[in-house]
């Protein structure tokens, strides 16, 4: 028999979190996602043509759209996403761009390893979870990673901001989830830095 599927959010009960099909997309958004992702695959290839850089963009591209729709709702960056993704671009790199492993490796270690610092001094900013997309970004981004901080950075500014003017002091209390500020933010450093 079939468990029951859980609701956004809900923590089954041996106190884990939900199983990936509860938090995929389902009906329109699984169409705007598998859209926004086989587009953002054929632009990387149209872009750097047949090379090893479109390969990695065409893996990277369409897993950093579903982990952005993916903690907007349900405020994480599963493990079954993360980390198949960055084992898989780890390879791509590997095979197609040996020379530069080591870069990428160190890019992504380095940013996991900053996020799991300020996750742990700072509760409740940002998560393991957003550790481990850094690992999957650093990995493909290379040298290009701190690029693509820095714009996710710019862009959880601009929203806090635009948050605060909207919804004035009261919404200090308000999170944002920080993955698809850099979901956007690497895939923006892919394809223009």
């Amino acid at each position: 028999m079939e468990a029951p599927a859980l609701l956004p959010g809900e923590i089954d009960s041996v106190g884990s979190r939900p199983p990936l099909r509860a938090l995929l997309p389902e009906g329109r958004r699984l169409a705007i996602v598998g859209v926004c992702g086989v587009a953002l695959a054929v632009a990387s290839f149209a872009v750097f043509g047949a090379s090893a850089h479109a390969v990695v963009g065409a893996v990277l591209c369409p897993t950093l759209v579903l982990l952005a729709v993916i903690d907007l709702r349900h405020r994480l960056l599963p493990n079954a996403v993360v980390l198949p993704s960055a084992l898989l671009i780890a390879l791509l790199v590997a095979a197609f761009d040996a020379g530069d492993f080591f870069e990428h490796l160190w890019a992504g270690l380095a940013l996991f390893g900053f996020f799991f610092v300020f996750a742990v001094i700072f509760r409740g900013s940002l998560g393991v979870g957003d550790a481990k997309a850094g690992l999957l970004i650093g990995l493909a981004l290379g040298s290009r990673t701190l690029g693509a901080v820095m714009i996710a950075f710019f862009g959880l500014f601009i929203a806090a901001v635009w948050i605060l003017v909207r919804h004035g002091l009261s919404a200090r209390r308000r999170s944002l989830p920080f993955g698809p500020f850099l979901a956007g933010g690497a895939i923006l450093a892919f394809f223009f830095t």
